[in-house]
């Protein structure tokens, strides 16, 4: 059996819930929006990284492109060289120097052929990476956009809440009031739970007899003498 009061109670209880509900959305949101965006945020920050690494690419080729043309020019000038020579020495000296230009440029076309290679694969990397990053971006930002909806909508239910809290803290006397208050003060809801087989069903812990006998009788408001929570006969 439960008293009038303690039914006016979990009714209470019943609102107080909801409203923290409520309010726990109102925080939850913004933190989860704010996930998405850093989501978003970082997805948009693999691209750039990723066309950056094209870039650094397309930089090293034109590098080794002008370093391979200032060597030819060099050979040529070399040879222009050799024609103007008298001495052996001097004519083998630039025999030297040519082979050695030579040398770099074989070195640097080896380069470039990697490069190359390497740019390619990247492009080909980065276009299907992008494709599939570009893709979430849109799921986060269809994300984002649900979370400003129900953004809205919980803003709305907020005021239903308080006012369906209030109204059933008004069907309370002071009494019944300040216990409930001072038991969910402390305690994670629900804070009015039934007694079943002789233990609480918040913290499934046995109560005393006497506290047994009281919740029966149903004539005051009994607490646990374990967790402190209000009890109502529930077998």
């Amino acid at each position: 059996m439960v008293s009038d009061a303690l039914t006016k109670m979990l009714i209470l209880q019943d609102r107080d819930m909801k409203l923290q509900q409520v309010e726990d959305a109102l925080l939850t949101i913004p933190q989860e929006r704010e996930a998405c965006k850093a989501k978003i945020a970082k997805l948009k920050d693999d691209i750039e990284s990723a066309r950056q690494r094209i870039k650094e690419l397309e930089t090293r080729g034109k590098t080794i492109e002008t370093e391979m043309a200032s060597i030819e020019a060099q050979i040529v000038k070399y040879k222009n060289q050799q024609l103007q020579v008298k001495k052996n020495e001097e004519y083998q000296a630039l025999i030297h120097e040519i082979e050695g230009a030579s040398k770099k440029i074989s070195d640097l076309e080896s380069d470039e052929l990697e490069v190359l290679y390497e740019l390619d694969e990247e492009r080909k990397r980065f276009e299907e990476e992008e494709v599939k990053a570009m893709e979430f971006i849109a799921l986060e930002e269809t994300q984002i956009i649900r979370l400003d909806e129900r953004e809205a909508e919980v803003k709305g239910e907020l005021e239903s809440a308080r006012f369906a809290k209030t109204a059933a803290e008004g069907e309370l006397d002071n009494p019944s009031r300040s216990k409930y208050t001072q038991v969910a003060r402390g305690l994670k809801f629900p804070v009015i739970v039934a007694l079943s087989g002789h233990s609480c069903s918040g913290c499934h812990m046995r109560v005393s007899n006497a506290i047994d006998s009281e919740v029966k009788a149903a004539q005051e408001i009994t607490t646990c003498d374990n967790c402190g929570r209000i009890l109502y006969y529930g077998d």
